[in-house]
């Protein structure tokens, strides 16, 4: 190649890497102008809490007291699914009674075994962080307690189940005193083995109304259930629950769960911008029901990569789940893990959890997937309604945004998760105020691949205009909290 040509060909690289530099600087400089209206006046869904599930293999003479520590005075989390072994065969059919009960003695010596002493151990330190956890019931059965043959796991003793599980309340209550009021007495019964004992739809209403019974019989009166937990918002079940006089008229119905999974990227962009999905119907039927006081809870969702090399996108796609299904209408959510654990059900470590748990100094470490979290944990309070916003198309697909505000009007929260690959300048025009005050200060956090729910510089308001800067693929909180 000639001088003169090497020089040409290095002038024309050097011009298409500043071209790109400048492109670059221009698209920092000049972000996308959007704008969305808010009328906080017009409030529908009521958060009844968001927090996780927990096991207490990990208790470690009180070396787990950090994490819960840090998941309910930092992350905000209010809700604790509560599993004390993680399987449902910790009584021997075998030696119940002929009256259908267990010996005292072998209660005894269940109750204050290990597992289960460091289970009453976790949740009485939730009890003294001001939570009272729900206690679940995950796992195979003891094949006493389900068919022959291959079927063991399929359950079969409903009165055995029930008495089985009622009977830990008990202990709970009158000899460790722990405070709670919610059982959640079933985990994926749909799937089966290993995350619970196989329970077909029909029989599904039968076992609920044998502990139903149980609660009543040993006087557990204010005890009250969240039922289903499916793997997916199963409605022909739920039509069966809603159509059964005996359940909706027992007063024993808090609530009807289903869990929300994806491995990797959640849906499409067309799905998204859907304006109904299954979970949306779910909703709708328990909340045209004739039961009075029941709502839905998502009692577990998150993602299933275990990999840890695309941590971002876990935390990213988690959070969209959430925002996806607060917006189809679920009143609670809880993330599958609250931190990384030996699980008995499956028989494995896994790395769930949005705490990384070191096994060398039994310290835990927040995850990316942990301030996504927070972003909406720590500042949407229970009690608080979710509000109208009108976003013209194309932007609800590509910009997901739920806004939330306090029963007193004083204060309000944004959670914005921008989808763009570019800064987006946002303006949040805030009509109808109504009682709903504007004379706080509005704070901005964000987590993205570099921030971990950091603090930035606060939006400008005028008057009832709010305009903030969203960082391209960032989750945002704009709140009046800090």
């Amino acid at each position: 190649m000639k001088p003169i040509q090497i020089l040409q060909n290095a002038a024309f690289a050097i011009l298409i890497v500043y071209s790109l530099i400048c492109c670059t600087q221009q698209k920092k400089q000049t972000p996308l102008v959007k704008e969305i209206k808010v009328n906080l006046e017009q409030r529908s869904l009521q958060v009844e809490g968001f927090g996780v599930n927990i096991t207490p293999a990990l208790w470690n003479n009180g070396k787990l007291r950090p994490a819960i520590d840090k998941l309910v005075d930092d992350l905000g989390a209010t809700l604790f699914r509560f599993d004390c072994t993680g399987l449902a065969n910790w009584l021997d059919p075998a030696k119940r009674q002929s009256n259908g009960i267990w010996p005292k003695t072998y209660l005894d010596s269940v109750y204050k075994s290990k597992v289960f002493s460091d289970a009453w151990e976790t949740f009485r330190y939730l009890n003294h962080k001001g939570i009272e956890p729900f206690f679940n019931v995950s796992g195979r059965i003891n094949p006493g307690l389900g068919k022959s043959g291959k079927e063991w796991n399929t359950l079969a003793d409903f009165d055995g189940y029930a008495e089985m599980v009622v009977s830990m309340l008990i202990w709970a209550r009158y000899q460790e005193h722990l405070k709670f009021n919610l059982l959640a007495p079933f985990n994926e019964n749909n799937y089966g083995y290993p995350e619970g004992s196989r329970i077909d739809g029909p029989e599904m209403v039968k076992v609920t109304q044998a502990i139903i019974h149980k609660l009543i019989d040993y006087k557990l009166n204010d005890i009250q259930l969240i039922l289903m937990d499916a793997t997916y918002p199963d409605l022909n079940l739920l039509a069966r629950h809603l159509a059964d006089t005996t359940l909706s008229m027992s007063g024993k119905v808090r609530a009807y769960a289903a869990h929300c999974y994806v491995n990797g990227d959640p849906c499409d962009l067309q799905s998204l911008c859907k304006s109904k999905s299954d979970y949306a119907l779910f909703t709708e039927m328990v909340s045209d029901s004739h039961i009075q006081g029941i709502s839905s809870w998502l009692s577990e969702y998150g993602d299933l990569d275990q990999s840890g090399e695309i941590e971002y996108e876990v935390a990213w796609n988690s959070t969209l789940r959430l925002m996806k299904r607060l917006s189809d209408g679920f009143n609670a959510a809880l993330v599958w893990d609250a931190f990384d654990n030996f699980h008995q059900h499956n028989n494995a470590w896994t790395e769930y959890g949005l705490l990384k748990t070191d096994t060398i100094n039994w310290t835990y470490i927040p995850k990316k997937r942990y301030y996504a979290a927070k972003q909406v944990y720590r500042f949407v309070k229970p009690g608080w309604k979710m509000v109208k916003i009108i976003t013209p198309q194309p932007i609800n697909c590509h910009i997901r945004i739920l806004v939330f505000v306090s029963p007193d009007g004083n204060d309000y929260t944004m959670v914005v998760m921008n989808r763009i690959e570019s800064d987006v300048d946002l303006s949040i025009n805030l009509n109808d105020m109504g009682n709903v005050t504007l004379s706080k200060t509005v704070h901005h956090f964000v987590t993205d691949k570099t921030d971990n729910c950091s603090s930035k510089k606060d939006p400008s308001v005028s008057g009832h205009i709010i305009r903030v800067l969203l960082p391209e693929h960032s989750i945002s909180t704009i709140t009046t909290l800090k």
